[in-house]
């Protein structure tokens, strides 16, 4: 076996054990056929059982040759590599969100699938990993983009190298250290023919655009190791906040508690209201995943909800979106997701913009909707400033596919509680309803994570200019 720098840091890294089973995700392109090339390379000696994946996202035309040329790549070494065919455009239309979103979403349901399927096949769970070919030069451009965004010090981590995947599976990326010209070099070398993605190459996308034009720009004029350094912070920041995390999950298991009679979760803060902030806002946001709400997890929802910690008034309380109250009562920190009714002076707040379809690219992690402006334009010329959030009102409607439906009986067949229907935040102009926000109260698992968009100002291959309406970043 021929080894390099590559192989041998795929082998410290410890992120593939021996005797595993390694889902691969392969594009076909250099990282990718690079990280497939290695593992083949030492798949005898760790005793791995290797499963490429290749997506056919159907959206530009040379994508069936693509996916043929992978296949053909995995036979020269001596693999099967698995096939699908994922409508991303289709999906994207329906649920309001942008191709590269969809892709991103329909990629890792794939790769889970796979992974149970060889678990179903009597391989044990923990010896089950999904292997990605992310490299350093993504780790540098995801947190560079990201702080341009706006994040907490959890995004600043940038890409983990290991992650679990919804489904419970090892999300593993062995090249994470590896720059982008190494892999070009151990291609080359190699003598391997990666498909090439013109698309990366354009400016299009705003990733695109940090990867082609302000990173030369910053390495030309202000430090020729500028990726070097944000891997370095990406690091640091990961070590922190993963310490600030232990610490917060073992004083979270110690003081949270659900009172099963009222059916709220409870924090005993005679201890926490000495910890620090950081810590405090961890176990906060802990018990709002916990709950189910994690899109509230917001920088004003937490300070709103820390400020009762350290307050020295024994008790107060704060109002927050999809029903839920937090209050105090001494050395209690209560979460109820009874019916509130909340008026205007609800801490989330939307943020309307129009944005380019070519540097169309949100944060997946944040909550949002999106739309085609110039249909929306049509429709409600000159009133951008209109749109509003709130709870329902009479006569509200969802604009769908075939007609509409009113709002009151969306939300009855979505089994929202009867209770909790006054709660349900929604982007509105007028009576007609563009988004109906996330709820723990819906019976969907689609609706609880994304919500209900309009169907009436869809983005297709023909939008310019896109409405993004997004909601503030999540910590």
């Amino acid at each position: 076996m021929k080894r390099n720098h590559i192989v041998d840091s795929i082998i410290d890294s410890g992120l593939i054990e021996p005797k595993s089973a390694v889902v691969i995700g392969l594009s076909g392109g250099p990282d990718s056929l690079c990280l497939l090339h290695a593992l083949s390379s030492i798949s005898d000696m760790l005793d791995l059982a290797l499963v490429p994946v290749h997506i056919n996202h159907m959206l530009r035309p040379e994508a069936e040759s693509e996916a043929d040329h992978a296949a053909d790549m995995c036979d020269r070494l001596d693999l099967e590599c698995k096939i699908f065919e994922a409508p991303c455009s289709e999906i994207a239309q329906e649920m309001g969100i942008s191709t590269e979103e969809a892709g991103r979403n329909l990629r890792y349901q794939i790769y889970d699938e796979v992974a149970s399927e060889l678990e179903e096949e009597g391989v044990p769970k923990d010896r089950i990993a999904i292997a990605l070919g992310h490299n350093a030069d993504d780790q540098a451009e995801t947190v560079l983009f990201r702080l341009i965004r706006g994040t907490g010090p959890h995004g600043l981590a940038g890409i983990p190298p290991f992650r679990f995947s919804e489904k419970g599976y090892a999300i593993v990326r062995p090249l994470l250290e590896i720059p982008r010209v190494d892999i070009e070099a151990y291609i080359k070398e190699n003598r391997l023919k990666p498909n090439i993605d013109k698309t990366n190459s354009e400016s299009t996308y705003a990733r695109n655009k940090i990867r082609n034009e302000l990173i030369p720009h910053l390495e030309k004029e202000y430090n020729p190791k500028i990726k070097d350094h944000l891997r370095r912070y990406a690091r640091l920041a990961a070590a922190d906040d993963n310490l600030l995390n232990d610490i917060a999950f073992g004083e979270y298991k110690n003081n949270m508690y659900v009172d099963e009679d009222s059916e709220e979760a409870v924090i005993d803060i005679s201890v926490i209201k000495n910890d620090p902030l950081p810590v405090t806002g961890r176990i906060v946001s802990l018990t709002l995943h916990m709950l189910g709400l994690e899109h509230l997890a917001t920088y004003e929802n937490i300070s709103a909800i820390t400020g009762l910690i350290y307050s020295e008034k024994p008790s107060g309380g704060v109002d927050l979106p999809l029903g839920l109250r937090a209050y105090r009562e001494y050395d209690k920190l209560i979460f109820s997701t009874g019916e509130v009714e909340l008026g205007p002076d609800s801490d989330l707040q939307i943020y309307p913009q129009i944005v380019m379809m070519k540097d169309f690219a949100p944060d997946s992690e944040s909550a949002y909707a999106a739309f085609d402006f110039d249909k929306f334009s049509s429709v409600y010329p000159g009133r951008l400033g209109d749109i509003t959030l709130r709870t329902r009102l009479e006569g509200d409607y969802l604009p769908m596919k075939n007609g509409s439906k009113k709002i009151q009986d969306l939300l009855v067949d979505s089994k929202v509680r009867k209770t909790a229907r006054g709660s349900i935040l929604m982007v509105c102009i007028d009576s007609e309803v563009m988004w109906v926000l996330p709820s723990v109260e819906f019976a969907g698992e689609r609706e609880k994570a994304k919500g209900r968009y309009s169907s009436k100002y869809r983005i297709d291959e023909t939008t310019k200019r896109v409405l993004l309406i997004e909601l503030v970043d999540s910590l």
